[in-house]
């Protein structure tokens, strides 16, 4: 299985890869490096055969679009995002850029890059988007999110 991991040089993302590239997996780490990413979160797989790292951003459709040609992913695990709150309060664009705009290209690059797979390889991919409390809100006292919520 190959995985596109977007956001792969951030906390949570650079976890993902690493135990991903552990249990063998064929992983793409896409990400844009901006302030919350450093490849030294991804050092330690860094040199291994089913790692690439691909320096670009989610709002590029075309540099999207050739990473996906390039690689031929299985899935994707969508984790970038802003998602620093006082970022958000500072400079509300960047998050509507990275965050809505970024989604729906990487979206409708995996749209078309599914549309062209053959059915057995079609029915197998998988888009699955991580999120933020800036989407889901906050959650309270007690609790828990679910896709509902």
């Amino acid at each position: 299985m190959k995985l596109i991991v977007t956001g792969g040089a951030g906390f949570i993302g650079s976890a993902v890869v690493r135990r991903a590239v552990g249990e063998g997996r064929q992983v793409v780490n896409l990400d844009a490096l901006t302030y919350s990413a450093s490849l030294e979160n991804v050092a330690s797989v860094a040199g291994d055969p089913g790692y690439a790292f691909e320096h670009a951003d989610i709002c590029d459709a075309a540099a999207v679009a050739a990473v996906f040609e390039r690689h031929q992913p299985d899935a994707i695990m969508h984790l970038a995002a802003e998602s620093h709150n006082d970022r958000a309060i500072d400079g509300p664009i960047d998050f509507v850029r990275t965050n809505v705009l970024g989604t729906a290209v990487l979206l409708e690059a995996a749209r078309l890059y599914w549309s062209a797979l053959p059915p057995g390889r079609r029915e197998a991919f998988r888009f699955h988007h991580v999120s933020t409390d800036e989407v889901f809100g906050a959650l309270g006292e007690s609790g828990a999110f679910s896709e509902a919520t």
